[in-house]
């Protein structure tokens, strides 16, 4: 690596560091289903490349994009190269109940990623990603005999974000194993407020809970690759998250009020304050397993299957509605001919791909399913394994039974993907 490439990396990633810290603190959802657990996870937006491909990764490496989704990828990439991966969100929603629609939009930072080797058997990675996004507003109206109309206000934002350093080692020439060390931070505001919206001289109650979160978690990887007839390769993964206490404080604040209109609170009392209560979130082990067929430079196909064990999940001590997860991924890339020098079209890498999700919630005894149908392109540049990616996907969210929300989205996800030799000597000076 040449000095001139030295100061330049870190100066990107300082600048890139800054960056990211602003725009994941700015990130707004709209989502009802965030205010449950730590908010709406971020785990299916963790690379461009596979999301186009229904976000299948636990038997997938590559030696010119990152796969976070099982550490023990990260020996794909050579001894002499250097990856840098950034991508960009937008994700557009419609919000369906029995009676109203609304529709929400939002746009973020998607990830920053960096892959390096470290020897000829150690690869290794870090790089910022969010983790989770809160943001919601809930209201309901209920009449009460003898008192009138009384309105139930929940209101929620922020998240926790995370930054996570990699480590992949091959142990054989077809096995290898990975473990991600990963740093969870952020906050979560959550408020409940009880008003009469047709009573002036009713007091309201306001709750806020500010919930600050910083600890680490680790997930461990396995990866089996073997070659098979007419340059085909089968694959095999396995990843494991064990269950975590992660450190937390919380600020609890409760008021009484009386409502002055346009959105004026005159406050009357504080009737409950905590401003450092500490605890933990109890985050609970998951498993997961993947295999794949391929032929390199030609096509891939894979499939996942993951589970978590929410159920066990708590927040200073209580518990939330939620269920265990079951997740079925399943996609696939296709290049026609990649040294194709008449057709740049046959270059491009074409992805498909579908996933099924039982999702954590579990709300008013009805279980809150997700789907989507992703499409996605590589777009290679010229001489360079450098590329494009660009991913949409489009599916639903939730159901309209139960007084529940369902939720319509499209996102559209860009990534750049970069791959530089930095590790190679100059034969000439």
């Amino acid at each position: 690596m040449t000095r001139a490439n030295t100061v330049s990396f870190f100066i990107v990633f300082l600048l890139l560091i800054f960056v990211s810290k602003e725009t994941f603190s700015q990130a707004r959802i709209s989502s009802p289903y965030s205010r449950f657990g730590v908010g709406e996870l971020w785990q299916e937006n963790y690379s461009v490349t596979l999301t186009g491909m229904g976000n299948v990764g636990l038997a997938i490496r590559s030696n010119n994009y990152l796969n976070i989704k099982n550490p023990a990828s990260y020996t794909g990439f050579d001894s002499t190269s250097f990856l840098f991966d950034i991508s960009a969100i937008g994700i557009f929603t419609t919000l369906k109940t029995t009676e109203l629609s609304q529709d929400a939009d939002y746009a973020s930072l998607g990830y920053i990623l960096f892959g390096t080797p470290v020897t000829k058997w150690w690869r290794a990675s870090f790089g910022l990603i969010p983790y989770s996004n809160v943001g919601y507003k809930v209201i309901e109206d209920r009449d009460v005999t003898d008192i009138g109309r009384v309105r139930f206000i929940y209101e929620g934002s922020g998240g926790l974000n995370q930054f996570h350093l990699g480590n992949g080692f091959r142990i054989t020439e077809n096995l290898s194993f990975g473990v991600n060390a990963s740093y969870i931070w952020g906050m979560i505001y959550k408020r409940r407020r009880v008003t009469f919206p047709d009573s002036l001289s009713m007091l309201s109650t306001r709750i806020d809970n500010v919930d600050h979160i910083s600890d680490f978690m680790f997930d461990f990887g396995l990866q089996y690759f073997k070659p098979l007839k007419n340059g085909l390769e089968i694959g095999t993964g396995l990843v494991f998250q064990p269950g975590v206490d992660l450190n937390a404080t919380r600020k609890y604040v409760g008021v009484n009020y009386f409502s002055g209109g346009d959105n004026i609170e005159l406050a009357r009392d504080t009737v409950a304050y905590d401003p450092s209560k500490k605890g933990s979130l109890k985050f609970p082990l998951g498993i997961g397993g993947g295999v794949s067929l391929g032929k390199t430079n030609n096509f891939l196909v894979s499939m996942d299957v993951s589970w978590r064990n929410w159920k066990e999940y708590e927040a200073f001590g209580r518990s939330d509605s939620l269920q265990n997860s079951l997740s079925i991924n399943l996609g696939g890339e296709y290049i026609p001919k990649h040294n194709s020098i008449t057709s740049y079209w046959h270059r491009v890498r074409y992805r498909i791909g579908f996933r099924y999700e039982n999702t954590y919630l579990d709300i008013n005894n009805q279980s809150i399913k997700e789907f989507g149908i992703s499409f996605g392109l590589g777009l290679p540049f010229r001489r360079s394994k450098s590329m494009l990616n660009f991913a949409f996907e489009f599916g639903n969210k939730g159901t309209q039974e139960n007084d529940l929300v369902q939720e319509n989205f499209l996102k559209f996800t860009f990534g750049l993907s970069i791959y530089e030799r930095w590790f190679v000597k100059s034969k000439y000076k």
